[in-house]
């Protein structure tokens, strides 16, 4: 059995912004369709992932830590915007 290499750290969170993973680096295509990419396909995708990562405000290398603290933070923003739209649907 052939093993797939992935730069999955199990932090699987979308950017908003950027439509990156925030644990990897990956859009949600590349995540989607990883494993029915040719070998040289995926080591594209990896040797691009340092620059996406440093983009988001990681580290190159995908340091677990740090990706689920950005996580944490961007679904509590998600939350709070939830809440005050809906308090001002009720009050409008």
């Amino acid at each position: 059995m052939m093993t797939i290499k992935s730069p999955c750290i199990q932090v699987c969170q979308i950017d908003r912004t950027r439509g990156l993973c925030l644990g990897c680096g990956r859009s949600g295509d590349e995540i989607q369709n990883w494993l029915q990419y040719s070998e040289a396909r995926r080591d594209a995708v990896m040797a691009s992932l340092p620059e996406r990562l440093s983009a988001l405000g990681l580290p190159a290398s995908g340091n677990r830590k740090q990706a689920e603290e950005m996580a944490r933070a961007q679904r509590s923003g998600a939350r709070r915007r939830n809440k005050r739209r809906r308090r001002a649907q009720a009050t409008g």
